[in-house]
Protein backbone atom coordinates (compact mmCIF):
# COMPACT_ATOMS: atom_id res chain seq x y z
CA UNK A 1 0.00 0.00 0.00
CA UNK A 2 1.44 3.37 -1.02
CA UNK A 3 0.85 6.67 0.75
CA UNK A 4 -2.28 8.57 -0.23
CA UNK A 5 -1.56 11.46 -2.63
CA UNK A 6 -2.98 14.86 -1.83
CA UNK A 7 -6.08 15.72 -3.81
CA UNK A 8 -8.42 18.66 -4.13
CA UNK A 9 -12.12 17.91 -4.59
CA UNK A 10 -14.48 20.63 -5.80
CA UNK A 11 -18.04 20.73 -4.56
CA UNK A 12 -20.22 18.34 -6.57
CA UNK A 13 -22.35 19.75 -9.40
CA UNK A 14 -25.93 18.46 -9.65
CA UNK A 15 -26.52 17.08 -13.14
CA UNK A 16 -30.02 15.68 -12.55
CA UNK A 17 -32.54 14.98 -9.80
CA UNK A 18 -35.13 12.25 -9.48
CA UNK A 19 -38.73 12.86 -8.60
CA UNK A 20 -39.10 13.76 -4.91
CA UNK A 21 -38.89 10.83 -2.49
CA UNK A 22 -37.72 8.39 -5.20
CA UNK A 23 -36.50 5.10 -3.68
CA UNK A 24 -36.95 2.56 -6.52
CA UNK A 25 -33.81 0.66 -7.53
CA UNK A 26 -32.63 1.44 -11.05
CA UNK A 27 -34.05 4.96 -11.17
CA UNK A 28 -31.63 7.90 -11.30
CA UNK A 29 -28.46 5.84 -11.01
CA UNK A 30 -25.67 4.15 -13.04
CA UNK A 31 -24.19 7.42 -14.42
CA UNK A 32 -21.41 7.36 -17.02
CA UNK A 33 -19.33 9.91 -18.95
CA UNK A 34 -18.25 9.81 -22.58
CA UNK A 35 -16.23 12.17 -24.79
CA UNK A 36 -18.13 13.65 -27.73
CA UNK A 37 -16.51 14.30 -31.12
CA UNK A 38 -16.93 18.06 -30.74
CA UNK A 39 -15.19 18.16 -27.36
CA UNK A 40 -18.26 18.17 -25.16
CA UNK A 41 -18.57 15.72 -22.28
CA UNK A 42 -21.61 13.45 -22.30
CA UNK A 43 -23.21 12.01 -19.19
CA UNK A 44 -26.05 9.46 -19.22
CA UNK A 45 -27.85 7.56 -16.48
CA UNK A 46 -30.61 4.99 -16.06
CA UNK A 47 -34.19 5.79 -15.09
CA UNK A 48 -35.97 2.43 -15.13
CA UNK A 49 -36.18 -0.92 -13.41
CA UNK A 50 -32.82 -2.70 -13.40
CA UNK A 51 -33.87 -5.55 -15.71
CA UNK A 52 -33.09 -6.86 -19.21
CA UNK A 53 -36.61 -5.91 -20.29
CA UNK A 54 -35.77 -2.20 -19.91
CA UNK A 55 -32.49 -2.29 -21.86
CA UNK A 56 -32.31 -0.39 -25.12
CA UNK A 57 -34.70 2.43 -24.25
CA UNK A 58 -33.42 6.03 -24.52
CA UNK A 59 -31.47 7.18 -21.47
CA UNK A 60 -31.54 10.68 -19.94
CA UNK A 61 -28.49 12.47 -21.35
CA UNK A 62 -26.70 15.74 -20.66
CA UNK A 63 -23.60 17.44 -22.05
CA UNK A 64 -21.09 19.95 -20.73
CA UNK A 65 -18.96 22.36 -22.75
CA UNK A 66 -17.13 23.83 -19.74
CA UNK A 67 -15.42 20.82 -18.14
CA UNK A 68 -18.39 19.86 -16.03
CA UNK A 69 -19.28 23.21 -14.48
CA UNK A 70 -22.72 23.24 -16.12
CA UNK A 71 -24.84 20.62 -17.87
CA UNK A 72 -27.61 20.87 -20.49
CA UNK A 73 -29.88 18.22 -22.03
CA UNK A 74 -28.46 16.46 -25.10
CA UNK A 75 -30.33 17.59 -28.21
CA UNK A 76 -28.37 16.28 -31.19
CA UNK A 77 -28.72 13.10 -33.28
CA UNK A 78 -27.05 10.67 -30.89
CA UNK A 79 -29.58 8.76 -28.78
CA UNK A 80 -27.88 7.05 -25.81
CA UNK A 81 -29.58 3.91 -24.50
CA UNK A 82 -29.85 2.55 -21.00
CA UNK A 83 -28.68 0.95 -18.79
CA UNK A 84 -25.07 1.84 -19.76
CA UNK A 85 -23.65 3.64 -22.79
CA UNK A 86 -20.21 4.63 -24.00
CA UNK A 87 -18.80 6.72 -26.84
CA UNK A 88 -15.30 5.45 -27.64
CA UNK A 89 -12.58 7.40 -29.45
CA UNK A 90 -11.19 5.12 -32.16
CA UNK A 91 -8.29 5.69 -34.57
CA UNK A 92 -8.24 8.25 -37.42
CA UNK A 93 -10.42 10.68 -35.49
CA UNK A 94 -13.42 8.33 -35.53
CA UNK A 95 -15.76 7.55 -32.63
CA UNK A 96 -17.59 4.25 -32.06
CA UNK A 97 -20.80 3.39 -30.22
CA UNK A 98 -22.13 -0.16 -29.73
CA UNK A 99 -25.31 0.47 -27.73
CA UNK A 100 -27.68 -1.77 -25.83
CA UNK A 101 -30.93 -2.56 -27.62
CA UNK A 102 -34.13 -4.50 -27.21
CA UNK A 103 -32.97 -8.08 -26.91
CA UNK A 104 -33.98 -11.02 -29.11
CA UNK A 105 -37.30 -12.42 -27.90
CA UNK A 106 -37.44 -16.15 -28.71
CA UNK A 107 -41.18 -16.39 -28.02
CA UNK A 108 -42.10 -13.49 -30.29
CA UNK A 109 -39.83 -14.86 -33.02
CA UNK A 110 -41.21 -18.39 -32.67
CA UNK A 111 -37.75 -19.80 -31.93
CA UNK A 112 -37.42 -23.07 -30.05
CA UNK A 113 -35.07 -22.96 -27.07
CA UNK A 114 -32.65 -25.91 -26.89
CA UNK A 115 -31.74 -27.70 -23.70
CA UNK A 116 -29.32 -25.67 -21.55
CA UNK A 117 -25.77 -26.93 -21.22
CA UNK A 118 -25.21 -25.25 -17.83
CA UNK A 119 -27.18 -23.64 -15.03
CA UNK A 120 -26.22 -21.09 -12.39
CA UNK A 121 -27.71 -18.55 -10.00
CA UNK A 122 -27.01 -14.85 -10.56
CA UNK A 123 -29.80 -12.85 -8.95
CA UNK A 124 -32.03 -15.76 -9.94
CA UNK A 125 -31.72 -18.96 -12.01
CA UNK A 126 -29.75 -18.52 -15.24
CA UNK A 127 -29.42 -20.96 -18.15
CA UNK A 128 -26.54 -21.20 -20.64
CA UNK A 129 -26.79 -22.48 -24.24
CA UNK A 130 -24.58 -22.91 -27.29
CA UNK A 131 -25.47 -20.30 -29.91
CA UNK A 132 -24.84 -22.94 -32.59
CA UNK A 133 -27.76 -24.98 -31.18
CA UNK A 134 -30.26 -22.20 -32.00
CA UNK A 135 -32.06 -21.23 -35.19
CA UNK A 136 -29.81 -19.33 -37.68
CA UNK A 137 -31.72 -16.11 -36.85
CA UNK A 138 -30.21 -16.24 -33.37
CA UNK A 139 -26.73 -16.78 -34.79
CA UNK A 140 -27.13 -13.69 -36.98
CA UNK A 141 -28.34 -11.66 -34.00
CA UNK A 142 -25.21 -12.49 -31.99
CA UNK A 143 -22.72 -12.15 -34.84
CA UNK A 144 -23.68 -8.66 -36.07
CA UNK A 145 -23.92 -5.91 -33.45
CA UNK A 146 -25.76 -2.69 -34.23
CA UNK A 147 -23.34 0.23 -33.99
CA UNK A 148 -22.87 3.88 -34.89
CA UNK A 149 -19.66 5.48 -36.07
CA UNK A 150 -18.78 9.17 -36.24
CA UNK A 151 -16.63 10.02 -39.26
CA UNK A 152 -14.63 13.25 -39.36
CA UNK A 153 -15.03 13.35 -43.15
CA UNK A 154 -18.80 13.75 -42.87
CA UNK A 155 -19.08 15.09 -39.34
CA UNK A 156 -22.05 12.78 -38.79
CA UNK A 157 -23.01 9.57 -37.00
CA UNK A 158 -23.56 6.71 -39.42
CA UNK A 159 -25.14 3.30 -38.77
CA UNK A 160 -23.10 0.14 -39.24
CA UNK A 161 -22.83 -3.48 -38.13
CA UNK A 162 -19.87 -4.68 -36.07
CA UNK A 163 -18.91 -8.31 -36.66
CA UNK A 164 -18.49 -10.15 -33.34
CA UNK A 165 -16.70 -13.48 -32.93
CA UNK A 166 -19.10 -16.44 -32.80
CA UNK A 167 -16.68 -19.35 -32.46
CA UNK A 168 -17.58 -21.20 -29.23
CA UNK A 169 -20.08 -18.45 -28.43
CA UNK A 170 -22.62 -19.07 -25.67
CA UNK A 171 -26.04 -17.52 -25.03
CA UNK A 172 -27.84 -17.16 -21.74
CA UNK A 173 -31.27 -16.24 -20.42
CA UNK A 174 -32.96 -15.92 -17.08
CA UNK A 175 -35.68 -18.25 -15.87
CA UNK A 176 -39.14 -17.06 -16.94
CA UNK A 177 -37.58 -14.68 -19.50
CA UNK A 178 -37.86 -14.99 -23.28
CA UNK A 179 -34.96 -12.59 -23.90
CA UNK A 180 -31.44 -13.46 -25.06
CA UNK A 181 -29.15 -10.60 -23.98
CA UNK A 182 -26.10 -9.87 -26.14
CA UNK A 183 -22.97 -7.77 -25.95
CA UNK A 184 -22.99 -3.99 -25.95
CA UNK A 185 -20.17 -1.61 -25.10
CA UNK A 186 -20.85 -0.02 -21.73
CA UNK A 187 -17.20 1.04 -21.30
CA UNK A 188 -14.85 2.81 -23.70
CA UNK A 189 -12.73 0.59 -25.91
CA UNK A 190 -9.01 0.89 -25.24
CA UNK A 191 -6.60 1.99 -27.96
CA UNK A 192 -3.53 -0.21 -27.45
CA UNK A 193 -0.64 -0.72 -29.86
CA UNK A 194 -2.71 -0.11 -32.98
CA UNK A 195 -5.66 -2.25 -31.89
CA UNK A 196 -8.94 -1.60 -30.12
CA UNK A 197 -9.46 -3.79 -27.05
CA UNK A 198 -12.65 -4.36 -25.10
CA UNK A 199 -13.08 -6.39 -21.91
CA UNK A 200 -16.53 -7.99 -22.18
CA UNK A 201 -18.54 -9.85 -19.55
CA UNK A 202 -21.94 -9.82 -21.24
CA UNK A 203 -20.69 -12.13 -23.97
CA UNK A 204 -19.66 -15.69 -23.06
CA UNK A 205 -17.46 -18.28 -24.70
CA UNK A 206 -16.81 -21.96 -24.10
CA UNK A 207 -13.18 -22.38 -23.09
CA UNK A 208 -10.57 -24.13 -25.25
CA UNK A 209 -10.68 -27.25 -23.05
CA UNK A 210 -14.46 -27.45 -23.38
CA UNK A 211 -15.30 -25.94 -19.98
CA UNK A 212 -18.59 -24.02 -19.90
CA UNK A 213 -18.41 -20.96 -17.58
CA UNK A 214 -21.87 -21.26 -16.04
CA UNK A 215 -21.64 -17.92 -14.28
CA UNK A 216 -19.77 -16.14 -17.03
CA UNK A 217 -16.50 -14.30 -16.63
CA UNK A 218 -14.50 -11.66 -18.51
CA UNK A 219 -13.20 -12.13 -22.05
CA UNK A 220 -10.91 -9.87 -24.05
CA UNK A 221 -12.14 -8.87 -27.50
CA UNK A 222 -9.68 -7.36 -29.99
CA UNK A 223 -10.08 -5.44 -33.23
CA UNK A 224 -7.32 -4.82 -35.78
CA UNK A 225 -9.62 -2.92 -38.19
CA UNK A 226 -10.60 0.08 -36.05
CA UNK A 227 -13.66 -1.55 -34.54
CA UNK A 228 -15.39 -2.95 -37.62
CA UNK A 229 -14.92 -6.45 -36.22
CA UNK A 230 -13.82 -8.00 -32.93
CA UNK A 231 -12.24 -11.41 -32.30
CA UNK A 232 -12.11 -13.28 -29.02
CA UNK A 233 -8.49 -13.12 -27.85
CA UNK A 234 -8.43 -14.65 -24.39
CA UNK A 235 -10.33 -15.30 -21.19
CA UNK A 236 -9.16 -12.69 -18.69
CA UNK A 237 -10.65 -14.41 -15.67
CA UNK A 238 -13.31 -17.01 -14.90
CA UNK A 239 -14.25 -19.05 -11.85
CA UNK A 240 -14.47 -22.67 -12.97
CA UNK A 241 -16.37 -23.56 -9.79
CA UNK A 242 -19.17 -21.16 -10.73
CA UNK A 243 -19.02 -19.38 -7.37
CA UNK A 244 -17.63 -15.94 -8.28
CA UNK A 245 -18.78 -13.57 -10.98
CA UNK A 246 -15.65 -11.86 -12.38
CA UNK A 247 -17.67 -9.29 -14.27
CA UNK A 248 -18.02 -5.54 -14.89
CA UNK A 249 -14.39 -5.29 -16.07
CA UNK A 250 -12.43 -2.05 -16.42
CA UNK A 251 -9.41 -2.10 -18.74
CA UNK A 252 -6.43 0.26 -18.94
CA UNK A 253 -2.85 0.43 -20.15
CA UNK A 254 -0.03 0.43 -17.60
CA UNK A 255 3.09 2.58 -17.72
CA UNK A 256 5.23 -0.33 -18.96
CA UNK A 257 2.95 -0.95 -21.94
CA UNK A 258 1.01 -3.79 -20.34
CA UNK A 259 -2.66 -4.11 -19.48
CA UNK A 260 -4.56 -4.12 -16.19
CA UNK A 261 -8.14 -5.38 -15.87
CA UNK A 262 -10.11 -4.75 -12.66
CA UNK A 263 -13.22 -6.88 -12.03
CA UNK A 264 -16.09 -7.33 -9.64
CA UNK A 265 -16.29 -10.76 -7.98
CA UNK A 266 -19.50 -10.27 -6.06
CA UNK A 267 -23.13 -10.83 -6.89
CA UNK A 268 -25.21 -11.64 -3.81
CA UNK A 269 -22.38 -11.22 -1.30
CA UNK A 270 -19.75 -8.55 -0.77
CA UNK A 271 -16.45 -9.78 -2.18
CA UNK A 272 -13.17 -8.08 -3.13
CA UNK A 273 -12.38 -6.24 -6.34
CA UNK A 274 -9.63 -8.09 -8.17
CA UNK A 275 -7.10 -7.16 -10.84
CA UNK A 276 -5.33 -9.21 -13.50
CA UNK A 277 -2.36 -8.19 -15.65
CA UNK A 278 -1.12 -8.95 -19.15
CA UNK A 279 2.24 -8.14 -20.74
CA UNK A 280 1.46 -9.51 -24.21
CA UNK A 281 -1.48 -7.42 -25.44
CA UNK A 282 -3.98 -9.62 -23.66
CA UNK A 283 -2.94 -13.00 -25.05
CA UNK A 284 -2.28 -14.31 -21.52
CA UNK A 285 -3.27 -13.04 -18.07
CA UNK A 286 -1.91 -13.30 -14.55
CA UNK A 287 -3.73 -14.79 -11.60
CA UNK A 288 -6.10 -12.43 -9.80
CA UNK A 289 -4.85 -10.13 -7.04
CA UNK A 290 -7.05 -8.23 -4.59
CA UNK A 291 -7.32 -4.50 -5.20
CA UNK A 292 -10.02 -3.54 -2.69
CA UNK A 293 -12.03 -5.28 0.01
CA UNK A 294 -15.33 -4.81 -1.85
CA UNK A 295 -16.80 -3.08 -4.85
CA UNK A 296 -18.96 -3.11 -7.96
CA UNK A 297 -18.53 -1.57 -11.42
CA UNK A 298 -14.93 -0.38 -11.08
CA UNK A 299 -13.84 2.33 -13.51
CA UNK A 300 -10.21 2.93 -14.54
CA UNK A 301 -8.46 5.94 -16.05
CA UNK A 302 -4.83 6.87 -16.54
CA UNK A 303 -3.97 10.55 -16.25
CA UNK A 304 -1.60 12.14 -18.79
CA UNK A 305 0.99 12.79 -16.07
CA UNK A 306 1.04 9.10 -15.17
CA UNK A 307 -1.17 7.89 -12.30
CA UNK A 308 -3.87 5.26 -12.59
CA UNK A 309 -7.15 6.03 -10.80
CA UNK A 310 -9.84 3.47 -9.96
CA UNK A 311 -13.32 4.32 -8.71
CA UNK A 312 -15.71 1.79 -7.19
CA UNK A 313 -18.45 1.46 -4.58
CA UNK A 314 -21.31 -0.27 -2.83
CA UNK A 315 -21.25 0.48 -0.06
CA UNK A 316 -20.41 4.13 -0.72
CA UNK A 317 -18.18 5.51 -3.49
CA UNK A 318 -14.38 5.42 -3.27
CA UNK A 319 -11.27 6.05 -5.34
CA UNK A 320 -7.73 4.67 -5.12
CA UNK A 321 -4.60 6.00 -6.83
CA UNK A 322 -1.59 4.17 -8.23
CA UNK A 323 1.09 6.81 -8.76
CA UNK A 324 3.56 4.85 -10.91
CA UNK A 325 0.78 3.52 -13.20
CA UNK A 326 2.11 -0.04 -12.96
CA UNK A 327 -1.04 -1.10 -11.11
CA UNK A 328 0.55 -2.81 -8.11
CA UNK A 329 0.92 -0.31 -5.25
CA UNK A 330 -2.35 1.51 -4.64
CA UNK A 331 -3.14 4.24 -2.13
CA UNK A 332 -5.49 3.86 0.78
CA UNK A 333 -9.11 4.26 -0.32
CA UNK A 334 -10.38 7.85 -0.49
CA UNK A 335 -14.03 8.21 0.49
CA UNK A 336 -16.40 10.17 -1.76
CA UNK A 337 -19.65 8.94 -0.16
CA UNK A 338 -19.71 6.82 2.96
CA UNK A 339 -21.70 3.62 2.93
CA UNK A 340 -23.23 1.16 5.37
CA UNK A 341 -21.89 -2.40 4.94
CA UNK A 342 -25.20 -3.68 6.32
CA UNK A 343 -27.27 -1.61 3.84
CA UNK A 344 -25.02 -1.58 0.80
CA UNK A 345 -27.53 0.01 -1.60
CA UNK A 346 -28.93 2.61 0.77
CA UNK A 347 -26.83 5.73 0.06
CA UNK A 348 -25.73 5.27 -3.55
CA UNK A 349 -25.83 2.64 -6.29
CA UNK A 350 -22.02 2.55 -6.08
CA UNK A 351 -21.57 2.74 -9.86
CA UNK A 352 -19.27 5.52 -11.01
CA UNK A 353 -17.44 6.86 -14.03
CA UNK A 354 -14.49 9.17 -14.65
CA UNK A 355 -13.40 11.52 -17.41
CA UNK A 356 -9.86 12.88 -17.85
CA UNK A 357 -9.68 16.69 -17.92
CA UNK A 358 -5.95 17.40 -17.85
CA UNK A 359 -2.55 16.14 -16.70
CA UNK A 360 -3.61 16.09 -13.05
CA UNK A 361 -7.40 16.45 -13.06
CA UNK A 362 -10.51 14.43 -13.82
CA UNK A 363 -14.27 14.35 -13.31
CA UNK A 364 -16.02 11.74 -11.19
CA UNK A 365 -19.75 11.03 -11.48
CA UNK A 366 -21.87 8.99 -9.09
CA UNK A 367 -25.35 8.81 -7.60
CA UNK A 368 -26.35 10.20 -4.22
CA UNK A 369 -29.54 8.72 -2.76
CA UNK A 370 -29.52 11.13 0.20
CA UNK A 371 -29.55 14.44 -1.66
CA UNK A 372 -31.81 17.17 -0.29
CA UNK A 373 -32.72 20.42 -2.03
CA UNK A 374 -32.44 23.76 -0.24
CA UNK A 375 -36.10 23.30 0.67
CA UNK A 376 -35.22 20.02 2.39
CA UNK A 377 -36.96 17.76 -0.16
CA UNK A 378 -35.19 14.38 -0.60
CA UNK A 379 -34.23 13.19 -4.09
CA UNK A 380 -31.83 10.85 -5.74
CA UNK A 381 -29.17 12.91 -7.53
CA UNK A 382 -26.63 12.41 -10.30
CA UNK A 383 -23.53 14.37 -9.29
CA UNK A 384 -20.37 15.36 -11.16
CA UNK A 385 -17.25 16.37 -9.29
CA UNK A 386 -13.88 17.74 -10.36
CA UNK A 387 -10.86 16.22 -8.61
CA UNK A 388 -7.26 17.36 -8.93
CA UNK A 389 -4.09 15.65 -7.78
CA UNK A 390 -1.58 17.93 -6.10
Amino acid sequence: MSSTPKIKMDEPVVVALSAPHEIRWGFTQFPAYSPMPDGRILIIYADAEDASETHGEPAPSFTSSDEGKTWVALKDGLVPARPHFSVSPAYDGEFLVVPSLHYFNVKEQGIAVPEPIAESFVYGPLYTYRVSDFDPKVFAYFSQLDARRWLPSSGKWEDEKVAYDTENLLAWRRKDSDLLPRAFFERPVLKHKGELLYADYRVRYAMSDGHIPSKGGTDLMASDDNGHSFKHRATVCVDRTGEDLYGEPALEETADGGLICVMRKSDHEQKPLVMNFSSDAGQTWSESEILAEFGVFPFLIRLPNGPLIVSYGRPGVWIKINEDALGKNWSDPICIIKGDPNEIGQHTCGYSSMHVLGPNSFLLTYSDFDYHTTEGVPHKAILSRRIELS
